[in-house]
This record gives structure tokens, sequence and C-alpha cells, in this order.
């Protein structure tokens, strides 16, 4: 049998910007990294490109807490059908759904 690891392979990249817009941003160096790669993940988000559960993940956050910063930056909510239909399922499979109501 072979081991698999689930350590990911991080990509470290570089990005020169003005010392004097981030200055007048009121964005620190030591919160720069936090900050770029937050937004860069709000994006792919709204783009459909990453999940909800996978940005928290990235960003070590939880649920409710990057709802609140979606919340904060008008990005709206991807919940579709087939995003309710696995949470249904999800529940089923847990036994919390109550299908008392049929």
């Amino acid at each position: 049998m072979i081991a698999m690891s689930s350590e990911i392979k991080m990509v470290k990249t570089e990005i020169k910007l003005p010392g004097d817009l981030l200055y007048s941003l009121g964005i620190d160096k030591a919160h720069l990294e936090y900050f770029i790669k937050k937004n860069f993940l709000l994006e792919l988000y709204r783009e459909g490109k990453i999940s909800l559960g996978r940005m928290a993940a990235l960003l070590g956050l939880s649920r409710i807490e990057i709802l609140g910063i979606m919340k904060d930056s008008h990005i709206p909510l991807n919940y579709g059908v087939s995003e309710l239909d696995e949470d249904i399922e999800t529940a089923k499979r847990l036994g919390i759904l109550n299908e008392s109501n049929k």
C-alpha cells in the first residue's frame, strides 16, 4: 500500500508595489501577505473557481468568518440548486434532516 501525503506544495510569489501606495491605504507590510491572499481567494470564489470551504481552509478561518468577510466585501454567496442538493444529502447521511413534513 502506498501512503499518500496530505502535504500541499505551496507556491510563493513576489509582488512589487510602491511603498507610498501601501502607506496611503493604511496597509502595513506585516498584513500585506494576508490582505493579498484574502482578496485573491475572494476573487477566485467570485469567479466560481474555488468553494467557500476551500477558501475558508486556505485562510485558516471558519465558514462563518468567511461569510462575514464576504458580506463586508459585497461578494454574493454562490449557492445554487446543486449545492442545496449536496447539503440535503449530507444532512440525510448525518441523520440531522427532519423529514417529518412529507
